[in-house]
């Protein structure tokens, strides 16, 4: 499993490089809704190594998820699914650049499924308190950690499909609308899952000060695949802030081989951890600390 993800990651940088030197930008004298928004003619070629790349990265995570019959998990290979449709989407869209359909929908199926992934760390983060450590380490109760999260992120992806709907309008107004909508929805959704990050290393360091050693601990390999997966996707995160950010006609938003390296390949290295560290394995093989009244602690 572990040199799959290795041979998956490589092979995506290949495509990105491919992307970038097969790509230009595009001119000005037919624009067209593609043009329009992304301003260079997406690569065949990089979409469909991305497109099987993040199958097969489905399909491991489906394995795993089925072995260890962890259907909690569920939204992670679906979401997966879901974003590889996305990138294949990208070679019609880029044989018919105005076709609004063909455009909306690779669109959302790329905005939308990385909030599927930050669920997953949501509900890994409320059943580690739970079922691993003690629920006074968590700021917020762990049960409700997930929903509070999801619903965040579900408000701020509605706010991003419907300004990256807006964005494809021929309308030059209604582009811009559109463009500050995504951008609002894709700085809140950073934010929140920043404060989420910072609930998990709140609990990492409560955990220490308590002198529990995790890295002794079955549970303990949980708290670096939560932070590791998590920085990759913020990595994501900032990326689009920063690109939406430079507006029309941004140096990242004109050149694709950043939307690969800086926007995808995070996403599928977050996922990829998955692959290798299922945390059923490190949940189960916990046994939840019994804390004798009088403690305040362990040391």
């Amino acid at each position: 499993m572990r040199s799959a993800n290795i041979l998956i990651v490589v092979a995506f940088l290949i495509g990105a490089v491919s992307a970038a030197s097969s790509n230009s930008t595009v001119g000005v004298e037919a624009p067209t809704i593609v043009s329009t928004v992304f301003k260079y003619d997406p690569s065949k070629a990089a979409a469909i190594a991305a497109g099987v790349l993040y199958s097969v990265a489905s399909l491991c995570l489906f394995t795993r998820l089925f072995m260890n019959k962890a259907w909690w998990g569920l939204c992670l290979p679906i979401a997966s699914t879901l974003m590889s449709v996305g990138f294949f989407m990208r070679i019609p869209m880029a044989t018919n650049p105005n076709s609004l359909p063909i455009f909306m929908a690779q669109q959302l199926l790329t905005l939308l499924p990385p909030a599927a992934y930050l669920a997953f760390n949501y509900i890994l983060y409320g059943r580690f308190i739970v079922h691993c450590v003690d629920r006074r380490y968590s700021w917020i109760k762990p049960e409700k950690v997930a929903r509070y999260f999801v619903v965040s992120d579900i408000t701020t992806f509605l706010i991003q499909g419907g300004g990256g709907g807006l964005e494809a309008s021929r309308n030059t107004t209604s582009a811009k609308l559109g463009s500050d909508i995504l951008l609002a929805g894709l700085i809140l959704q950073t934010v929140s899952f920043a404060f989420f990050m910072i609930l998990v290393v709140h609990a990492w360091h409560c955990i220490v000060r308590d002198g529990l050693m995790f890295r002794k601990e079955p549970w303990g390999q949980i708290l670096w695949i939560l932070m590791f997966s998590s920085t990759a996707y913020m990595i994501r995160c900032i990326y689009r802030v920063t690109e939406l950010g430079q507006g029309n006609g941004g140096y990242l938003l004109t050149h694709e081989i950043y939307f690969y390296l800086l926007d995808s390949l995070p996403l599928l290295i977050g996922i990829c951890t998955y692959i290798i560290y299922w945390p059923t394995k490190y949940l189960e093989a916990s046994v939840k600390p019994v804390y004798d009244t009088e403690m305040t602690g362990r040391v």
